[in-house]
């Protein structure tokens, strides 16, 4: 049985929880827009957030994969280091995911055209990222950007997308959640320094170092808060406004476990709050996160998440 949870663990549950807490950021903001498309869980909704987990899930495996020798500096790659998933197979796993979600969307949404260019926008920026010769995660300030526009604006507009039209409010609306995934993901490159290096990728934490790494994510915190006040955006200001002394403590002590809670605590509150607007995702919160600490516990004997 286990194996069988092996090859749906790798897809990364724990980071297809960002991913599914921001589709539904621009899902529920869509709805405070506009009143006819007020969010509760449909049909649209829920296709998207199955088909976009398919392909960042596919997307997370191709990173695995490239990254494999770096994770395994690092210590975080047990099941591909371990042998208990086999590349081959992941490949093909891969390939029908992001496929899947292709033919899934062009299906469901082949009259909505933004909706069909955000996700061929989503697959490609997702592979970039990972495979040479391109590999955008060895590109310093690139990868930030990458991530901050994959994360915080194309995956926002998904959701916003799919009850409503594209506009320059849904492109101003994003803005504040740019600067808080920018913000994190800065964080996110100080704990892979040592495997990153290893393999000569040049990363935005690299290229600053752990004390400008952590000044510059703080200054891009305070950038989010100043466009949430500008938006007028409750959900991204509270986000934000508990996540700075995080951010501001981090900035004194500037070790990994410091700068790893700092980068969590933001998805997890913003995680909530859509909780709160969206009580049906609570459903899916939860139960992913006792699914991956129960796997961890039965297959490696740690606790995580």
């Amino acid at each position: 049985m286990l194996l069988i949870f092996d090859y749906l663990i790798v897809l990364r549950p724990t980071l297809l929880i960002p991913v599914w807490t921001l589709v539904l950021v621009g899902y529920y903001h869509a709805g405070q827009f506009d009143a006819s498309a007020r969010p509760g869980f449909n049909w649209c909704i829920l296709s998207t957030i199955c088909l976009y987990s398919m392909l960042s899930g596919g997307c997370y495996i191709v990173n695995q994969i490239a990254d494999r020798e770096t994770d395994e500096v690092n210590g975080k790659l047990y099941l591909i280091e371990r042998g208990y998933v086999r590349i081959p197979i992941l490949k093909l796993e891969a390939t029908i995911l992001i496929l899947g979600a292709i033919i899934w969307s062009i299906l469901l949404f082949r009259n909505n055209i933004p909706y069909l260019v955000l996700i061929a926008i989503s697959i490609v920026l997702g592979l970039m990222y990972s495979v040479r010769p391109i590999r955008l995660k060895g590109k310093p300030i690139i990868d930030l950007i990458a991530n901050a526009i994959g994360y915080g604006c194309v995956a926002f507009l998904i959701g916003w997308v799919s009850v409503l039209s594209i506009s320059l409010v849904a492109l101003q609306s994003s803005i504040p959640y740019v600067f808080c995934v920018a913000a994190a993901f800065v964080n996110t490159t100080l704990p892979d320094l040592s495997g990153d290096r290893s393999s000569n990728d040049l990363t935005t934490g690299i290229l600053l170092g752990v004390r400008y790494s952590c000044q510059f994510s703080l200054a891009l915190l305070v950038c989010a808060i100043l466009a949430s006040l500008w938006m007028h955006n409750s959900t991204a200001l509270i986000t934000t406004m508990i996540c700075l002394p995080f951010f501001v403590y981090m900035n004194f002590k500037r070790e990994i476990k410091t700068i790893i809670l700092s980068t969590r605590i933001g998805i997890l509150v913003l995680s909530l709050i859509v909780c709160i607007h969206l009580p049906m995702y609570a459903i899916l919160f939860v139960s992913t996160i006792f699914l991956v600490r129960w796997y961890y516990a039965a297959r490696f004997g740690i606790k995580y998440p």
